[in-house]
C-alpha cells in the first residue's frame, strides 16, 4: 500500500512466497465470517459486545461497565489503539487506502484475477471483478468490482472509472458506484530493516498482543499473530 518502495525486501519476499505458493480466497459470507467462526463455538454469556476499554493492566482490563479480572488479557486491536492501551509498544505509521465498488451487468473479465497497472499511471494500486471469486458478494445478475487506490487522498470517482476503461480495455459509462470506503490506517508500514517479522505476542505479566503489526502487515499476518497469542497464552495458564 505505498507507491515509494519503502517497503522491506523481506516483507515483500514472503508476499511474493505466498502469492506463488498458496491461494488467495474470500469468504463467501464474507470478511466477517472470520471473527463469527472464532465466536460461534462461544457461550454467548462469555462475550461483550460494545463496550470500549479504557484501559489494561496485568490481570485486569478496565472498561465502561466495570472492571474485569483475569488470568491474561490479548490486545488485539488495530496498532494505534494497541499503542494506546499498552504504551510500551512502539508506535507504528500506517498505510491509507480507498475501494471503489461498482456494479456491471456484464464482468470485464472472465477470470477472478487481480489486475495491476503495468503502464505505472499510478492511480489505480489494483482492480478486481470480485463476484468471479464469490458470485455471492453481488446481486443475481450482476457483477461486483472492487478497485483500490493506495494514499491518504482519494481521487474522484469519474476519474477512477476512467481509468478502469483503460485498464480493462471497455466502455465503463454503464457502471453503477455502489460505494467508496477509505480506512486511512488500513495497514502498518514495514521499512527496512525488517529483519524479524514476527515480533514477540508475549509482553510479561500476563499481558499479550496480537495484530498484523507484530507479524507481517497483512490479514493472514493478523491470523498469524493471534494464533501464536493463543499459543502463548496457553502456555501461561498451564504454567501457572
Amino acid at each position: 500500500m505505498e507507491r515509494e518502495l519503502e517497503t522491506s525486501s523481506r516483507v515483500f519476499a514472503m508476499v511474493l512466497r505466498s502469492f506463488a505458493r498458496g491461494r488467495i480466497g474470500l469468504p463467501a459470507e464474507g470478511m466477517a465470517a472470520l471473527p463469527r467462526a472464532i465466536a460461534d463455538p462461544l457461550p454467548a454469556d462469555l462475550i461483550d459486545l460494545d463496550t470500549p476499554v479504557s484501559q489494561v493492566a496485568p490481570g485486569r482490563v478496565r472498561t465502561q461497565a466495570g472492571d474485569i479480572g483475569c488470568r491474561a488479557v490479548v490486545v488485539a486491536v488495530d496498532p494505534l489503539a494497541a499503542a494506546t492501551l499498552l504504551p510500551a509498544l512502539p508506535p507504528v505509521r500506517m498505510h491509507s487506502y480507498t475501494t471503489y465498488y461498482h456494479s456491471t451487468a456484464e464482468p470485464p473479465l472472465a477470470e477472478p484475477i487481480l489486475l495491476v497497472d503495468g503502464d505505472r499511471r499510478e492511480l489505480v494500486a489494483n482492480t478486481v471483478v470480485v463476484s468471479r471469486a464469490a458470485p455471492a458478494y453481488a446481486p443475481a445478475g450482476r457483477h461486483l468490482v472492487a478497485t483500490s487506490v493506495v494514499g491518504p487522498t482519494a481521487p474522484p470517482e469519474p476519474a477512477v472509472r476512467l481509468e478502469l476503461a483503460r485498464l480493462y480495455g471497455r466502455s465503463t459509462a454503464d457502471w453503477t458506484h455502489l460505494t467508496t470506503v477509505s480506512i486511512p490506517a488500513a495497514l502498518p508500514a514495514a521499512p527496512p530493516p525488517q529483519g524479524r517479522l514476527r515480533k514477540p505476542v508475549a509482553l510479561g505479566d500476563g499481558l499479550f498482543v496480537a495484530g498484523d503489526h507484530r507479524d507481517s502487515p497483512s490479514i493472514q499476518g493478523a491470523l498469524t499473530s493471534g494464533w501464536r497469542a493463543a499459543g502463548a497464552v496457553l502456555e501461561r495458564l498451564r504454567s501457572g
